[in-house]
Parts: structure tokens; C-alpha cells; sequence
């Protein structure tokens, strides 16, 4: 009995599904009148993006705020910093050790008391470090919430 590998192989072509290459169509599509082409259902994509939305990207405020740096690797995981509230317990530490285990890339510094500890420091010295999220563990009635 011969089993296919994945669900790929079974998949029918759909004409209204958007591809990487709006303009492509699948190679076992046909283009007879009982199944139109992915052009047909794009419209404009087609012919390529409209003028007014490459205008909207080009004039976009927030677009350098969301580009990956220029040394950005997708195949590394990103560098998290994991801290708590300035007086946390130990069983918020044990908690931080927990999470350091289940994200990749993650790095616990206990959160000393004490001016000059401030998330808004904290964040930026991070940031300058090239990590690329911050968790806060906080407490709520001696538990990490």
C-alpha cells in the first residue's frame, strides 16, 4: 500500500489562495473557463502593486522601526532578558530559572533593589546589548504572575 508522505500531495489546486508569486499559477492548474486563473481572482496583483500602496510604504513613518537590523540571522533565536520586580521572592527566581529552560536564547539577571534599576534603564541597557525582548516577572501576593 503506498501511503503519501504528506498532505501536500493530496491538496487540489485553489485558484483564490494567494501564492508568494500573486501572478503564478500552480503547474497542474488549468485555465479553461470551468476553472479560471489566479490572475482572474488577483485583479490587480497582477500587474504588480498598486502605485498608491507603494507610495504608502515609501511615505511609512514606523517602516525603519520594524526592518531587521542589518545583522539580523533568522536561523539564531533572539536574546531575551528575563528579570523581576525589584523585591521578588525565591519562588519568583525559581520561576525565572524555569523560564530561561523554555525560551531559547534567554539570559536571567536578577533585578537588584535600589535606584538606578528602573525598567526604562533596564530596557535600554538591554536594547544596547542587542536583546530582543524583555520579560518582567512580577508578583502578585508572593506569587509570579
Amino acid at each position: 500500500m503506498n501511503i503519501p508522505r504528506t498532505l501536500d500531495n493530496m491538496r487540489e489546486f485553489d485558484p483564490s489562495m494567494l501564492t508568494a508569486n500573486p501572478a503564478g499559477t500552480h503547474p497542474s492548474a488549468s485555465t479553461s473557463a470551468s476553472q479560471p486563473s489566479a490572475a482572474t481572482h488577483t485583479g490587480s496583483l497582477s500587474h504588480g502593486p498598486d502605485p498608491e500602496s507603494l507610495h504608502d510604504l515609501a511615505s511609512d513613518p514606523f517602516a525603519g522601526y520594524f526592518d531587521p537590523p542589518s545583522d539580523y540571522d533568522p536561523s539564531k533565536p533572539p536574546k531575551v532578558l528575563i528579570t523581576t520586580s525589584p523585591k521578588a521572592t525565591k519562588v519568583s527566581y525559581n520561576f525565572c530559572e524555569e523560564l530561561v529552560g523554555i525560551f531559547p536564547g534567554a539570559e536571567f539577571i536578577r533585578r537588584k533593589k535600589g535606584s538606578g534599576f528602573e525598567i526604562g534603564r533596564i530596557a535600554s541597557w538591554a536594547g544596547k546589548r542587542n536583546y530582543g525582548a524583555m520579560i518582567v516577572v512580577n508578583e502578585d501576593s508572593k506569587k509570579p504572575s
